[in-house]
């Protein structure tokens, strides 16, 4: 079953192909994917049937020299370059111009004038701009003019109680921006006289479970929360709102999404495919067609639930832990065969989430080999080290074992990919 949402109106129809015929005028890579196909009045169904020829996948993003439009390789516009590492684990570099910023502007623009438009204080714990969240929240709210006051709170403050209140009492927030696991781990920090003053959860970058939803709000006895499904590549695709009583389905105001069956027998779980439509005159830095970011959508009626971001990615307290990586180092490595995570997940009951990471080896266990590979994901991925080791909010374990023990007493139950063994509820 394959399911279109988004900005699929008569004028959503006519952007899109006004962003086709300039995606296929100014890049090589599109010029490429559609070769051989009639574009002229290409339907949405016509490109939803195209996503296994027709789409772009996250390792795509290296190749800056096809991808990138000819406005922005010249330059034509002016346009700043923001840095994710994304699913892949290794840094990307993507354009984003101040078409962008007002696309991300109308992308937050229904939940800001319902829920943030009335001289709001928002503390945000997003990295330091020109990070890509930073960038979406701070130029979204710029770009409709938005009545509200966004302070930017260093990030290492979450590790400093003393230095986190203080900065609290001097903004007095009214919302808070945030991942996902920081606004609980927040909600078990900050004291009730400036958790009652909060009425904004702003969150995302991790897969936010009913459980987590309703645990955190009753931390925050006054709050709603605005879950948003966003990329570097794409600003904020969706966002949904929570509240004590009920979740709304996802809702996608600038881009077309694709939702297809993921072929591993989860009939609610659906692919997730997604077209970045630009309104007419619009230059935005980068063109996507069917984009793979290889998220999951739960599908319920005809309507997305929730979210899935767990793929290829561990989230130990904000910090990611890439599958990628972990690829690497195992099999770059002479005395090692293979490898599987069990993951406990952050959770009311645990709220410490864990990673344990067997890996394996053959004839001999190699001398030190746990500490070993330890210091690899460390060096491939320092923020994993801050959080487990200097901020402590989170359990990093490695277990060496024979290959023949591998794969004993695991979760039945398999996360996203092959490798991922989730303790706990299903997703």
């Amino acid at each position: 079953m394959t399911l279109i949402l988004g900005r699929v109106n008569r004028d959503g129809v006519e952007d899109f192909r006004y962003t086709l015929r300039t995606a296929l005028e100014t890049t090589d890579f599109w010029k490429e994917k559609f070769s051989g196909v009639d574009t002229s009045d290409m339907t949405l169904e016509e490109l939803a049937a195209l996503t296994e020829r027709v789409s772009i996948e996250p390792h795509d993003l290296y190749r800056t020299a096809e991808i990138w439009p000819d406005y922005i390789k010249k330059p034509r516009v002016f346009y700043t370059v923001m840095r994710t590492s994304g699913t892949t684990g290794r840094p990307k570099r993507i354009p984003y111009t101040r078409d962008d910023r007002i696309r991300t502007g109308r992308q937050l623009e229904p939940w800001i004038r319902e829920y943030m438009d009335k001289g709001d204080r928002i503390a945000s714990f997003f990295p330091p701009l020109p990070s890509s969240s930073g960038m979406f929240a701070f130029g979204g709210f710029e770009s409709i003019n938005a009545k509200t006051a966004y302070y930017q709170v260093p990030i290492q403050y979450l590790l400093d109680r003393e230095m986190l209140l203080r900065e609290f009492e001097d903004i007095k927030p009214t919302s808070i921006f945030c991942l996902t696991a920081t606004a609980y781990n927040l909600g078990l920090t900050l004291p009730e006289s400036i958790k009652n003053d909060i009425q904004t959860l702003v969150v995302g970058g991790e897969t936010l479970t009913p459980e987590l939803a309703k645990a955190t709000l009753e931390l925050f006895p006054n709050a709603v929360i605005i879950d948003n499904f966003g990329s570097t590549e794409d600003a904020v695709t969706g966002y949904r709102v929570i509240t004590r009583k009920k979740s709304s389905e996802f809702t996608f105001t600038e881009s077309i999404v694709v939702l297809k069956d993921n072929g591993d027998g989860y009939e609610q779980y659906k692919r997730i495919y997604i077209t970045k439509v630009m309104r007419e005159g619009e230059l935005t830095g980068l063109p996507l067609f069917n984009y793979d970011i290889g998220d999951l959508a739960r599908v319920e009626d005809g309507k997305v639930r929730n979210i899935i971001r767990v793929k290829d990615v561990i989230t130990l307290a904000g910090a990611k832990l890439h599958i990628d990586q972990l690829m690497e180092i195992v099999y770059d490595h002479p005395e090692l065969l293979d490898f599987v995570v069990i993951y406990h997940p952050l959770s009311p009951e645990n709220p410490r989430p864990k990673a344990i990471i067997r890996v394996a080896y053959g004839d001999k266990k190699p001398a030190g080999i746990e500490d070993e590979v330890r210091e690899l994901i460390y060096e491939a991925n320092n923020p994993v080290r801050y959080e487990v080791e200097e901020s402590k909010q989170a359990e990093l374990e490695i277990e060496a074992v024979p290959l023949e023990k591998l794969r004993a007493d695991l979760p039945k139950r398999l996360g996203k990919t092959k490798r991922i063994y989730i303790v706990g509820k299903d997703l």
